[in-house]
């Protein structure tokens, strides 16, 4: 294969080059390319096809990881000396101007000393005639701190800063009002862009005057890509069906871009040259009006290529177009690899060309008609790529998808014609617009009935735990063998045994893998200005301390829970938890426990022992959902395994404990986990108060880990407490920029001058700790 299509496996090693770059750093790559380049001389002598090849490859995979360490100097540490700090610096507006309620959204190319990088503007706080002053290439000088993205603090987090990279973004500004903003003129240039957007406005406007407003929100999704027309509400429907594909613009546009334009041509009688410019001329511009998803670019650039081959008499391969297409969006920006809609979009392609003609060939029956096979294949060759990437990031299964793209696909082909004929009609006479638009809009509300009606389904999706990259990387060889390779390699001599020994060494890793011991390991969660840590003993028993959440009285519409805390579990690849535990009623503990109850699988919730006040919502879940509650105070013992267990030092019975009665930070459950040699204190909310109370008791409660009480406030973590604990290490879960002003610098002091080694999640993000019962291994996402 690689013989005929070369660029294939120059694409390969190009993707391979950046993994290893980024995974590795960039000078253990550069030693890896080299010692490959050497083994390469040593084992050939003569540069034959295969040498050359090899050679090639290896050019390829040191171009990606070089290109790649470069693109991270740009957009990850090019700001490095001028990040949080308050400057003056001008540029020009480098994308559409978008308005959300009072704020402004655009990207703002910064082009003169000292700054010089795309950045990210959020402007506030405007009014009507100010929101008039700013468009596409408008000049203007800001007086602004340059905000550096966050990658990703937790685990398996949402990582903003490759996010934004990827949009070949460096930086962030936030701009509270008009003050320190002044607009010095306007940049020249930027016609297609402006051309661009003037298309896709008047499309959106021609949508919208002759459609309903859901209707007309699909529409615009389906041919220009377009993504604001639908509330969150119906993605969430889409996403449920497995319907998330027909609103985005793709090949299928592509395509009903350039068979009509080649028809129209071929009946003007024009040469294959003249035709083929044009038409790859309106597919550039086609971008543009798109918006630059990944899923557009490669199909425009997959066109392109299909055309210049008619050009110039050369049959095009879909290999080497896919290939081809991949290589220029990763040579302008290698961190596109991690932009989920260029994976997605390229995992489907492939999946299409590789597997639809056998699939095809499987559900082809006389009775069936061809739309319904042809629909059904494409279906499910489809999924078979992508489910592997929508189960790692989103963690959602749609089962009833195959049934609902057998209603929705075969309509959407018409849904795009009539409204591609809409649109050109509306720009004639929007009253024919109007009247086409009564027809599609039967189409589209049937795709949205059966969206509506499938997403409510009973189990229709299903919310799955993330699968390991070893996993990911077996199916697809798996369904690569069952689907491809499958009967070229049954003729090979020998491939069974091979099977047996591959299936025999399998089963040898697991089993090895099962025997070897575990740590314990426990994961303070940035969850800002809250607490949440996720605790896994070493014999597999699963306990979350706290969630997180919003401090009381918040407008916030911010969902730590659905947000934070249940992806973080899934990304731990389970679904259940064996005990939950609320530390005491304040929302920025709860709040975010509220998700985790009704979507994993709780075994038991443990409060503790108070009136039940801050607890209610929990309460409520745990009731319909039938799990178990038990409350807590002092003296109770919560064994977890054979070498784990909690002590629990506070509260007193509520009737009793005066402190718990008058405070509820003071009623937090106080807990000293213990396994083997390893001690941690665990403080919740608790104020000095408590311990005083603890200091003066008889209890044993010194620790080798303190998560610190109370976010590092003054009224926690007092002297004679400390001396008792003897932490050899204290986390803080706090909030960046937090206007408590936690943690105090008296807190922080007192723990370095007993030489306590301190973490902050909100400086080092997640904060794990690993210990085989004798000592303690500290990692952070962060570093400082």
């Amino acid at each position: 294969m690689f013989f005929k299509r070369p660029l294939c496996l120059f694409c390969i090693s190009f993707i391979a080059g950046i993994l290893f770059s980024d995974k590795l750093g960039f000078f253990p790559f550069l030693l890896s390319a080299a010692i490959s380049c050497l083994i390469l001389i040593i084992v050939f002598n003569r540069f034959g096809k295969t040498a050359v090849l090899i050679l090639l490859s290896l050019l390829f995979f040191t171009a990606g990881g070089i290109l790649f360490n470069n693109s991270q100097k740009v957009y990850t540490s090019g700001l490095k000396e001028i990040y949080g700090k308050q400057i003056t610096f001008q540029g020009y507006v480098d994308s559409e101007v978008e308005k959300d309620g009072d704020k402004l959204v655009f990207i703002f190319k910064a082009d003169r000393k000292p700054v010089s990088a795309k950045l990210m503007v959020n402007l506030y706080g405007g009014s009507g005639s100010d929101y008039g002053k700013i468009a596409y290439r408008t000049r203007l000088s800001l007086n602004a701190v340059i905000n550096k993205p966050k990658p990703a603090t937790n685990p398996g987090g949402f990582n903003y800063e490759r996010y934004l990279a990827s949009q070949g973004v460096s930086g962030t500004v936030n701009l509270l009002n008009y003050a320190n903003i002044r607009v010095v003129g306007n940049e020249p240039g930027g016609w297609i862009n402006k051309l661009g957007f003037k298309i896709k406005n008047t499309v959106l406007g021609i949508v919208e005057h002759s459609l309903d407003k859901n209707q007309a929100g699909l529409l615009a999704g389906m041919i220009i890509g377009y993504k604001d027309g639908l509330d969150e509400n119906a993605f969430q429907a889409f996403s449920k069906a497995g319907l998330t594909h027909i609103m985005v613009a793709s090949g299928m546009n592509v395509a009903f871009i350039i068979l009509p334009l080649m028809f129209l041509f071929d009946k003007l009688r024009l040469g294959n040259k003249t035709s083929g410019f044009i038409t790859i001329f309106v597919l550039i511009l086609f971008i543009f009006v798109a918006g630059f998803s990944a899923s557009v670019v490669r199909a425009v650039i997959m066109g392109i290529i299909i055309l210049s081959g008619k050009i110039i008499m050369r049959e095009t391969d879909i290999y080497t177009s896919i290939s081809a297409a991949a290589l220029i969006l990763l040579f302008i920006n290698p961190y596109t690899l991690y932009d989920i809609g260029f994976q997605l979009s390229f995992m489907a392609t492939l999946s299409l060309v590789m597997f639809y003609p056998a699939i095809k060939k499987a559900v082809t029956y006389r009775r069936i008609p061809e739309i319904v096979s042809d629909t059904l294949a494409a279906t499910l060759a489809a999924q078979l790529g992508v489910v592997p990437v929508t189960l790692y990031y989103f963690n959602n299964l749609s089962l009833i998808s195959v049934i609902s793209n057998l209603l929705v696909v075969p309509m959407v082909q018409i849904i795009t014609i009539i409204g591609f004929v809409m649109v050109f009609a509306g720009l004639l006479n929007i009253r024919l617009a109007v009247l086409i638009g009564y027809i599609n809009n039967s189409f589209l509300s049937f795709v949205l009935f059966v969206t509506e009606i499938s997403s409510k389904v009973p189990y229709a999706s299903l919310k799955l735990p993330t699968p390991p990259i070893w996993l990911v990387l077996l199916y697809y060889i798996i369904i690569l063998y069952l689907f491809k390779w499958r009967q070229s390699l049954n003729s090979i001599t020998g491939f069974r045994q091979i099977k047996l020994a591959a299936a025999g060494f399998a089963v040898l890793i697991a089993v090895a893998g099962s025997l070897l011991p575990r740590p314990m390991e426990i994961t303070f969660i940035d969850v800002g200005q809250g607490d949440g840590a996720f605790i896994k003993t070493a014999h597999g028993k699963k306990v979350l301390i706290d969630g997180g959440g919003r401090e009381a009285g918040s407008k916030s519409s911010f969902d730590i829970g659905e947000a934070v805390m249940v992806p973080y579990i899934l990304d731990q690849g389970t679904k259940s938890i064996d005990i939950v535990i609320a530390s005491h009623g304040h929302s920025d503990h709860t709040e975010g426990l509220e998700a985790v109850l009704k979507e994993m699988q709780v075994g038991l919730v443990i409060l503790p022992d108070t009136d039940g006040n801050g607890f209610e919502k929990l309460e409520a879940i745990c009731m319909k959902r039938g799990i178990k509650i038990e409350e807590c105070k002092k003296g109770d013992s919560i064994r977890l395994d054979r070498e784990t267990k909690f002590e629990v030092l506070n509260p007193l019975e509520f009737s009793k404990d005066t402190l718990s009665q008058q405070s509820l930070n003071n009623s937090s459950l106080v807990l000293k986990l213990i396994y083997k040699n390893i001690k941690v204190l665990f403080t919740g909310d608790s104020e000095v108060p408590v311990e005083e109370r603890l200091v003066e008791s008889d209890n044993e409660f010194e620790a080798d880990l303190l998560k610190v009480g109370h976010h590092g406030s003054i009224t926690s973590s007092s002297e004679a407490f400390l001396d008792r604990v003897k932490p050899r290490v204290a986390v803080i879960s706090v909030g960046e920029r937090n206007h408590f002003g936690h943690p105090s610098q008296a807190v922080v002091d007192r723990l370095l001058e007993r030489n306590t080694k301190l973490y902050r999640t909100d400086e080092c993000g997640a904060v794990t700790v690993t210990s085989y019962g004798q000592d303690l291994r500290i990692s952070t996402m962060l570093h400082k």
